[in-house]
């Protein structure tokens, strides 16, 4: 198969309404510990706790720093989206009600299934520049529905040993997590050292235009007295306090496009930054709703532009991506330097490039396709 390519360039989105989406619907949770055994349960649900004054705290980031455990990057990598197929292979009714007439019998009656991550980078995509990091996803259709992972062959040759301060600088982000939430469950928190590799991830389901999605997204908090689900989670965030106008502009250009994106998808409603100084110690607190940031930005991005986008590469994929044995032919799409396209080619199983679904998933969906198929006949 010779390359196919999409074009990225944002303005021919700029004059399109925004698409219809869903309110996004929670359909189940999971969980992973700290050595990334996943459970199917809330165990590592955590309740934002605020303070009262969100302007005088001083709080240093930097506490903990020795003592953080930290995840090994190269296997969590190499999970791919192995946590969504562990739920769904225990969540089979949940799709039946999904079905619709002329569906395949048994299957998962939805379009696509990711991480909330690759939804991000699809959105953000129009807006990227040169300076971006590139990116490379897998996806594959089997059975009606299209799984899309990231390459981790392709992450592990471009990542880069941090530097010192790029690693405390990461820490911050989960230290300033630890300042402002509390495990739900107390006897999760007593046996569990501070670590990056243990979390919560919501489960929902929407749909863009024609296209139903499932997208699993980790949840940094829930707040206390809101009970309706996905609403009730908050996405906490760092930042260096601006100094000035321009630092105000790159605040807005960048990181509250992404945050946006990261929240919009899975209906995340509210957004806590906490604003530091260059030494890693948090000053104020700063509370967005996700409804109120597009407005900020305006003139600088809009979201409309990164939904038409996403919407035009789903269709793209459905139009493109043909089913095939997902053990033995995958498709990869590309978006890297000068990011004005992506390109999508079919690519071999090898062992080079191994299958993100794995043997058993692929047998259980086919038996229930086989069983559901038997039944009607």
């Amino acid at each position: 198969m010779a390359y196919l390519q999409l074009d990225v360039n944002r303005r021919r989105y700029e004059r399109r309404p925004f698409p219809n989406y869903r309110q996004p619907v929670e359909i189940g949770h999971l969980s992973q510990d700290e050595d990334r055994t996943v459970y199917l349960d809330r165990r590592e649900a955590r309740s934002y706790k605020p303070p009262r004054d969100h302007d005088r705290l001083g709080w240093d980031l930097n506490e903990g720093f020795s003592q953080f455990k930290w995840r090994d990057e190269d296997k969590a990598h190499g999970e791919g989206i192995s946590p969504i197929l562990s739920w769904i292979l225990s969540n089979k009714k949940v799709f039946d009600a999904f079905q619709k007439p002329g569906g395949l019998p048994g299957s998962l009656h939805t379009d696509f299934v990711m991480f909330r991550g690759m939804m991000t980078r699809i959105l953000c995509a129009p807006y990227e520049t040169p300076r971006s990091d590139p990116w490379k996803l897998r996806v594959c259709r089997f059975q009606n529905t299209i799984y899309v992972c990231d390459d981790a062959e392709f992450q592990c040759q471009i990542r880069r040993d941090p530097t010192p301060d790029q690693k405390r600088m990461t820490y911050w982000g989960y230290s300033f997590e630890g300042f402002l939430t509390s495990h739900i469950d107390q006897d999760v928190s007593k046996a569990t050292e501070p670590n990056n590799s243990a979390g919560f991830a919501t489960v929902i389901r929407s749909r863009l235009e024609e296209h139903s999605i499932l997208v699993v997204g980790e949840v940094d908090g829930e707040m206390e007295g809101v009970s309706k689900a996905p609403q009730k989670y908050v996405e906490l965030k760092t930042h260096r306090q601006p100094a000035n106008h321009g630092q105000e502009e790159s605040f807005r250009r960048f990181k509250l496009r992404r945050t946006w994106a990261q929240c919009y998808i899975p209906g995340i409603s509210t957004v806590v930054f906490g604003f530091r100084d260059d030494q890693g110690v948090v000053h104020s607190l700063k509370t967005f709703k996700t409804s109120e940031i597009p407005p900020m930005c305006s003139h600088l991005w809009q979201p409309s532009v990164c939904m038409n986008f996403a919407n035009e590469f789903l269709a793209w994929l459905v139009a493109n991506v043909r089913e095939t044995d997902p053990l033995k032919v995958v498709y990869e799409v590309s978006f890297i330097d000068p990011f004005n396209c992506m390109t999508l080619q079919q690519i071999p199983i090898n062992e080079e490039r191994q299958a993100f679904l794995s043997a058993e998933y692929v047998e259980a969906v086919r038996s229930w396709t086989s069983a559901a198929g038997s039944q009607e006949s």
